[in-house]
Parts: C-alpha cells; structure tokens; sequence
C-alpha cells in the first residue's frame, strides 16, 4: 500500500453493518442485478427480431423481383409466340420481318430500362458546362466564344 492510502484509511471510520442493514444491500444488488439481465436480454431479443425482420424484409424482396423477372420472361416468350403465329403478310403489314420478332422484343424491355434511367439520371444539358448552371443569356456567349490563338512572331 502507498503512503497516502494509509493516511486515508486511518481518517476513514469504518462502522460495522447491522444485519439488517447487510440484508437491504443484498436486496438491493440483487435487484438491481436482476435489471441489468432483464435489460441484457431485452436487449439481445430487440437485436435479433431487428435481424430477422431485415432478414425477412431481403427473402421478400428477392422473391417478389424473382417472381417480377419470371412474369416478365413469361410475357415476352408469350408475345414472341403470338408474333410468330403471324404469316409473313401480317408481319410485314406491322413493319417486321419473321427474323426481327426477338430482337423487337427485347429491344422494347431494355429501351424501357434505358427511359427509367434517363429518367432517374438526366444527362447534362446545353445549359450546363463544366458542372456550371449557366442563365440562357450565358449559354449563347459561351457557345459563340471561340478560342483565339496569338501570333508567334
């Protein structure tokens, strides 16, 4: 022990406890022992229903984007048959040739894909260079500046 902690205990006055006294602490600890794990395991069941919900909430989306996919090649397959039932009159008549059909087809599902994306992502317009929104009286003078090159004499 340090010198220090020796002062200090010789000021402290330790009384004794009375068994009552020693019995209430104990309640006491326990008691609150008895929180501690009640919160502990409150704790751990609210983390693993959060788990499993989140779980649950990924298994459904895989299932309902599977089953969106399978719907979709159903459709498609479905309308290549239908298109394919055609004589070549019809066909021509819609402006297709029996060699298009799939290419048509499928060409629809990723023309649609590539508007969703546009629409989610616009390209930059005339109005915007170099990440600059510029006012419509700005856009001309930058579209009629044209670099000058200086004689070297």
């Amino acid at each position: 022990m340090h010198k220090s902690d020796e002062f200090y205990f010789l000021r402290f006055e330790h009384l004794p406890l009375t068994p009552e006294r020693l019995d209430h602490l104990k309640r006491s600890a326990i008691r609150s022992a008895k929180q501690a794990r009640t919160q502990a395991v409150r704790s751990l069941f609210i983390g693993i229903a959060t788990a499993l919900q989140a779980a649950a909430i990924g298994g459904r989306n895989l299932v309902r984007n599977r089953w969106h996919a399978y719907t979709g090649w159903r459709e498609r397959k479905e309308s290549i048959r239908e298109l394919r039932a055609l004589d070549d009159r019809s066909l021509k008549d819609i402006g297709l040739h029996r060699s298009e059909i799939e290419s048509v087809i499928y060409d629809l599902v990723h023309s649609t894909e590539e508007r969703v994306a546009v629409a989610r992502f616009p390209k930059p317009c005339a109005r915007s260079i170099a990440g600059r929104h510029l006012m419509p009286s700005q856009v001309n003078k930058q579209v009629t500046k044209q670099p000058t090159k200086k004689n070297a004499a």
